[in-house]
């Protein structure tokens, strides 16, 4: 019987030491893949910023459009809701060409910097 218990128990150290040794992580300084998806985050966040900021902008130019609008339509006893469709559509055109080229910008950074980010991460030959 302690023949057995001390066999268990052995194999039982034995085990955990390997699985605690087998998952022990690597520096993060060291480890390419780790580099590699660290990058990517920080493409994608800076990515996700710079889309939210030039549809902020849009928005504004948008709304300040409208706004003036809807008070001109006030103010000569037309319809403001007429007004704010007319003027909502022609903002966004007007502002269309500009927005499109910013996020096109964007998604240009963003590619480069997602490619510099996978060069990294491929293992060397």
């Amino acid at each position: 019987m302690k023949k057995i218990a001390a066999l268990a128990s052995s194999i039982l150290l034995a085990v955990a030491a390997t699985a605690a040794t087998a998952q022990s992580p690597a520096p993060a300084s060291t480890d390419p893949i780790v580099q590699m998806r660290a990058e990517q985050r920080a493409a994608n966040d800076a990515y996700a910023k710079g889309l939210v900021e030039a549809h902020k902008e849009r928005d504004a130019k948008v709304a300040a459009a409208v706004e003036a609008a809807v008070n001109d339509a006030a103010a000569k006893n037309k319809d403001p809701l007429v007004a704010k469709r007319d003027a909502e559509a022609k903002a966004k055109k007007a502002t269309e060409a500009e927005y499109e080229a910013k996020v096109k910008k964007l998604k240009a950074e963003h590619k480069a910097a997602m490619d510099a980010a996978a060069k990294k991460g491929k293992p060397a030959k």
